[in-house]
């Protein structure tokens, strides 16, 4: 009995203490995308590629960083929007890039 209540406490105390994720609202996270886009079109000269990244709810603010700073990396021509700029649409925190992905590398795949 004794450690039922122990274990109720721990796992009250991890569930309590868990870091927060933070969010970004959708519309400074669609400025925040439009302006990286609109930085990587302009070095590029070329149009920012249509249809554009709409982002349907509050993106985890580190999953909106990744995208941003592979639009503002991505090599010329911008044709697409980089391969993770789909973290946008995760519910959760994609945590650690686990070290066998290389992100410059998984930068360059655009999605068309």
């Amino acid at each position: 009995m004794k450690s039922f209540f122990s274990l109720t406490l721990v796992c009250l105390l991890v569930v309590h203490c868990a870091p927060p994720i933070d969010k970004v609202d959708t519309n400074d996270a669609q400025s925040q995308i439009y302006a990286a886009a609109k930085f990587a079109a302009d070095k590029c000269g070329t149009p920012i590629p249509q249809p554009p990244l709409i982002v349907i709810h509050d993106p985890i603010q580190r999953n909106l960083d990744l995208c941003t700073i592979a639009i503002t990396r991505t090599e010329c021509p911008f044709n697409g929007y980089p391969l993770p700029c789909l973290l946008i649409y995760l519910e959760k925190d994609s945590g650690d890039l686990p070290w066998y992905l290389n992100f410059n590398e998984l930068s360059k795949i655009q999605i068309k």
